[in-house]
Formats: structure tokens, sequence, C-alpha cells
């Protein structure tokens, strides 16, 4: 039984869920390409800081409610926490020495992406004319700066988190003979 999805199952769920994922979704993607994960999980990872939590959706419709939707940044979090868990990663380390900047970084980069996507829209809706020519300059512009900041971003969360010296993975089992005196 795999213990984490491949790139391309990931990136077939999120072609899938292109809004995100109920959490019975998100349970059942990983269930569906066996690899083990349960609801139990799920919350635990929440609470735990390690999943972003789901944002409520309501139903278009009169009394119809709503339901909760993770973000599809939540599959590649879980399967980069199944993956270190593989290699004998405990939780609390995980959370400690690999995700410490995850969530905020996620964040922000999906905002950037949401205001180049929303400013391009608002671009594409205008006449061709020499401001619009400008205006896409400038959204070009934006978008070199947004790259190199996420760039540097990533660089020094990848310094940081080397400078606390993260342990490797403790071996497993039994402890020997010679280890109990």
């Amino acid at each position: 039984m795999p213990t984490a999805l491949t790139e391309a199952q990931i990136r077939e769920i999120e072609a899938s869920y292109p809004e995100g994922l109920s959490s019975a979704q998100l349970v059942a993607a990983f269930a569906d390409n066996r690899v083990r994960f349960s609801e139990a999980n799920l919350r635990r990872y929440v609470q735990l800081g390690l999943v972003p939590r789901s944002r409520r959706v309501g139903h278009k419709g009169k009394h119809l409610g709503s339901h909760g939707v993770y973000p599809l940044r939540a599959v590649r979090r879980i399967n980069a926490i199944k993956k270190l868990m593989a290699e004998r990663y405990t939780i609390e380390e995980i959370q400690e020495k690999f995700l410490t900047f995850k969530d905020s970084i996620e964040t922000l980069e999906e905002s950037i992406d949401d205001l180049v996507r929303l400013f391009g829209e608002k671009l594409d809706a205008e006449a061709p004319s020499p401001r619009r020519d400008r205006l896409s300059d400038e959204l070009r512009a934006i978008q070199g700066t947004a790259k190199q900041l996420m760039t540097g971003v990533y660089r020094l969360e990848k310094l940081l988190m080397a400078a606390q010296g993260v342990r490797r993975p403790r071996g497993g089992g039994a402890a020997s003979p010679t280890e109990l005196l």
C-alpha cells in the first residue's frame, strides 16, 4: 500500500476539484488512491495547524446552508506530512521544523496569484488602447516582482529551516539489547 500520492495523482485531484474539497472528498481522494487517511487524521492535522482550515461556502438558494471547503493546498500539505511520517518524523517534529512558515507562505502566494488574476481580468475587459498597453506592462512588471518575492521567501524559509539543524529521522523498531544498557 502506498504511503503518499504521486505528483500525477495530486494534479488529477487538483484538476477535479479546482474550487477546493470537502472533508469527505479530501479523505476519499487519498482512499481512492489506496493511501490511508481518515477524517480523524484530518481533524487532528487542522487542530495542530498542519493543514489549513476549511472555509464556509454557501449554497445558492434560500435556506440551503453552507459546507466547509478545504483549499487545494491541503492535498499537497497532507501528502507532504504522509511522506515525512513515512521517513519516521513525528507529528511534533513536522509541526516544529518543517511547516513553521508554510501556511503563511502559501496564503501569500495564493493571494498574489488571485490579485494578479483579477487585475488581468479587469485589463482583458478594456478595449485596446495605449492606456491598456501601459497597464499590461505594469501588470507584467508586478508579476516579475511577485515571482522574485516568492523565490526569495522560499529561499529564506529553506535557509532558516537548515539553520535550525533539522535532525534526520530516528531508526525504528525495538531497541537492540546493547541500546538498553
